[in-house]
């Protein structure tokens, strides 16, 4: 489909950057398609993918929030790629950390075989430059394809029934794009504000960080499957949206 959509433009679809969800045919169509850009995974579906994996393996879910909270576990979408593996020994030192701080259990063979998944998803099946965006303009690359996903809401909802017909549906396009226009151009002109998107700032991380989160515990039993498939489906509840980011 996506080969079309270029042929239809005359080729002249260029861009800079891709962001798209966590399906392996997909990334494989936009690198293919669009070889000069950088491909990036929607950091939204990574956490909420997160998330559901979290809940798969019976982690609490005030020991969830904590690791979801902005600077924890997403730390690694920011940091050099040369630094990940040192980086989630950080992430597992904090989250026990701030486990303790708050007075939670921290179950180490729960963390065992979560961490077990994120390497083979995270690190063997989906390439760490996927969603990994460390060198690249924060303020500049979008991180999320949740704008696209609204305007998808915002289109929908201007139909007034299911199945318009052509002349509808080219007068609500048409009448939507002269007013997202607008909205661009009251930018500049001060009757707008640019969206500013809050930044996930790298820590320090010492070269020597032990990682000691996975000691003395017998793994966990896995009581419900790891689907890494998973990962490649679609946003189950877009409600959490805001809570993730």
């Amino acid at each position: 489909m996506v080969h079309f959509v270029v042929q239809r433009t005359d080729q002249q679809l260029e861009p800079a950057e891709v962001v798209c969800d966590f399906e392996s045919a997909l990334i494989d169509a936009m690198q293919t398609q669009f070889p000069n850009a950088i491909v990036i995974g929607c950091l939204f579906h990574l956490k909420q993918a997160l998330r559901r994996a979290m809940k798969r393996f019976l982690i609490p879910e005030e020991v969830c929030s904590i690791a979801m909270t902005r600077g924890v576990l997403d730390m690694l979408t920011v940091m050099e790629q040369s630094l990940i593996e040192n980086g989630i020994k950080w992430v597992k030192r904090e989250i026990r950390q701030r486990c303790d701080a708050a007075g939670i259990e921290y179950s180490k063979s729960k963390w065992r075989v979560f961490w077990d998944y994120f390497q083979r998803t995270w690190i063997e099946l989906y390439d760490v430059s996927v969603w990994n965006v460390a060198g690249l303009n924060n303020e500049l690359v979008a991180r999320t394809n949740n704008p696209l996903e609204r305007f998808n809401r915002e289109l929908n909802d201007r139909f007034p029934k299911p199945r318009p017909s052509m002349a509808t549906f080219v007068g609500v396009v048409k009448t939507l794009s002269a007013e997202y226009v607008q909205r661009v151009a009251d930018v500049p002109r001060g009757r707008a504000r640019r969206p500013v998107r809050e930044r996930i700032v790298p820590v320090d991380i010492p070269a020597d960080i032990a990682d000691d989160s996975d000691d003395d515990e017998p793994a966990a039993v896995e009581l419900i499957s790891d689907g890494s498939s998973d990962e490649e489906g679609q946003v189950e509840d877009e409600n959490e949206e805001e809570q993730l980011l």
